[in-house]
């Protein structure tokens, strides 16, 4: 019986789970006010100006 070798590359999917862990650890123990704040403070993919 013969087995496939996976893959060992690094995928988009790593990628972003790995942000996710980023954004979860600096959101931990912050309260609504200071979660809204770091998000204003963050950049974004999007600016407002390209979404008015």
């Amino acid at each position: 019986m013969k087995t496939k070798k996976l893959k060992k590359d690094k995928t988009i999917l790593t990628d972003l789970r790995a942000i996710r862990d980023k954004i979860s650890e600096e959101l931990k123990g912050k309260t609504t006010e200071q979660i809204v704040e770091y998000l204003k403070k963050k950049k974004t993919l999007h600016p407002k100006s390209v979404w008015q």
